[in-house]
């Protein structure tokens, strides 16, 4: 269904006839063109077309900027001249647009930076390698750690063999926490640092495929 909304705007009507307009020479002529083009302006405004509430609306005015679904501006013909978007297709234009505008940024970020493929592949195995280095140092750390942790647990083994369970010294209970403690932080980081590796390493990757593309299509 649908229902046109008089907006109470008058409704010109233009009529050139032999009897009301009488050319005489260029300024006649001028006159004649003037009115021809009043006459196209006339035609030529727009209806608003959008639907509220089920209803297909039609009006010579943009609706209400309540009315946030989008509408379309048509001729008098009914040809669409333009469409204008609802309020969240606006939204998801404008993310699309943001990801390419990155996209483009990114490529020439990328062709600025590396000079070869081999500069990007070196890169990538130097960041690669600096995480690699220092999970390789946490390892070592963890088993220093563990190393320190097993001797202070024979300590406390041996003193609550001899006074009984709980009884040894507060300081070794404090140390054993302690050690416990780093060594739970120097997993975690190493998980992080995992993590990071396969992200970074991915995203390289990527790269890589996309600088080729982009020599390609130089080339």
């Amino acid at each position: 269904m649908f229902q046109f909304i008089k907006t109470g705007r008058p409704q010109r009507e233009c009529t050139v006839t032999a009897r009301n307009v009488r050319p005489v020479g260029l300024l006649g002529t001028a006159i004649g063109v003037l009115l021809g083009l009043g006459c196209a302006n006339v035609h030529a405004e727009a209806v608003y077309k959008y639907e509220e509430r089920g209803l297909v609306v039609y009006q010579d005015r943009a609706p209400d900027s309540k009315q946030d679904n989008g509408h379309s501006i048509l001729n008098n013909q009914g040809v669409v001249l333009q469409q204008v978007l609802s309020r969240n297709d606006r939204r998801e234009a404008r993310k699309v647009e943001r990801q390419l505008e990155l996209s483009r940024i990114r490529d020439r970020a990328l062709l600025a930076t590396f000079t070869t493929e081999e500069d990007l592949v070196r890169t990538r195995d130097d960041r690669v390698g600096m995480i690699d280095g220092l999970i390789s140092r946490l390892d070592d750390r963890i088993r220093i750690l563990s190393e320190r942790l097993a001797v202070v647990g024979k300590r406390i083994q041996m003193q609550e063999q001899a006074n009984d369970k709980g009884k040894a010294q507060d300081s070794l209970y404090t140390e054993q926490r302690s050690i416990q403690r780093n060594i739970e932080n120097a997993w975690s980081l190493i998980d992080s640092k995992a993590a990071e590796r396969s992200e970074v390493a991915d995203k390289f990757d990527d790269d890589l495929i996309r600088y080729r593309e982009l020599k390609a299509e130089r080339s």
